[in-house]
């Protein structure tokens, strides 16, 4: 059973992207910052201080993402935001595939290494940044 299941699950990431290596998701895992949004050669930059980060928790059935805050005393406040993902591969390309009560989407995961992270959505591309809590 464990072997089947290593084997799919192989498969699964083969169909990844190249810029992509299955070994790599695993770094997904973690708090990120929206550095700027890509669209029609435009870059967007976020406005004001209290920004909410993503955090992101993934293992090989799916995961799920939380808008978080951080907090002065090192802790983060939890908002209700959160959605739950799985992992989409569709003509070598990987997805994260989310779906709601009211909707579904799916976002595609052009890069993710220790310090950054690419989602495009609807023709734009959000590019993250890994949080270091500097309070620490």
């Amino acid at each position: 059973m464990y072997r089947v299941f290593l084997v799919v699950l192989l498969m699964m990431f083969w169909g990844c992207k190249n810029d992509i290596n299955p070994s790599e998701l695993h770094l997904l895992n973690g708090y990120w910052k929206i550095e700027f949004i890509t669209h029609n050669n435009e870059t967007f930059y976020p406005k004001g201080e209290a920004q909410l980060l993503d955090f992101y928790e993934f293992d090989q059935q799916g995961g799920v993402r939380k808008k978080v805050q951080p907090k002065w005393d090192n802790t983060y406040s939890v908002t209700n935001d959160q959605n739950q993902f799985k992992l989409l591969l569709e003509e070598k390309a990987c997805y994260l595939q989310f779906r709601t009560l009211w909707d579904e989407w799916r976002e595609r995961i052009i890069a993710v290494d220790e310090k950054k992270l690419i989602l495009e959505h609807q023709e734009k591309r959000y590019h993250y940044t890994r949080y270091q809590n500097t309070n620490r």
